[in-house]
């Protein structure tokens, strides 16, 4: 969504290099704009961070932030830490008839994931240049393994996670 200074700061920048580009041409100074644009474009993205902070649009992405994101049915399945450190808590979503899916990365950051390890759960770890460990020690920083709980059949509902790493760190803890 584009706030009413969004447009403003756009529209007045257009006008700016399209007024400089009919009349460079007729004026004698030599005036860097490209360099101007830029640099004001910098300007303008620092301003937009502090006073509002890096936008996300959902509410399961932390993006230069901290957060602490718990399974909702009704919200998206994919949770994200991006440059960002936090916890994602999975361990009340239980499979009733069919298996939940779910999706957790940690992007240049840090994160734990609780599960709960009296219900059936699989978890594929993949990971690059970073590290994703399980609770029981298992662990893998380039490539992938498999982690699952007592309870996890092949073929039966359970909560499949795919958690990923790059790098950054993901502890599954129980």
């Amino acid at each position: 969504m584009v706030s009413i200074i969004d447009g403003i700061f756009w529209g007045a920048l257009l006008i700016v290099l399209g007024a400089w580009f009919i009349v460079r041409r007729s004026v004698p100074v030599h005036i860097p704009v490209i360099r101007i644009v830029i640099a004001v474009l910098f300007v303008y993205a620092g301003v937009r961070i502090l006073a509002r902070g890096p936008m996300s649009m959902d509410r399961n992405t932390a993006v230069f932030s901290e957060s602490t994101m718990r399974y909702s049915p009704d919200r998206s399945r994919e949770y994200n830490l991006i440059f960002s450190s936090g916890a994602i808590d999975l361990s009340s979503a239980a499979p009733a008839s069919a298996s939940i899916h779910a999706e957790v990365n940690v992007i240049f950051g840090s994160g734990t994931l609780r599960i709960n390890p009296s219900l059936p759960v699989r978890v594929s770890m993949s990971c690059a240049f970073g590290t994703v460990e399980s609770p029981h020690g298992r662990s893998v920083a380039f490539g992938d393994t498999v982690y699952t709980t007592q309870s996890w059949r092949e073929g039966a509902p359970a909560l499949e996670i795919h958690a990923t790493a790059v790098f950054g760190r993901l502890t599954i803890l129980p």
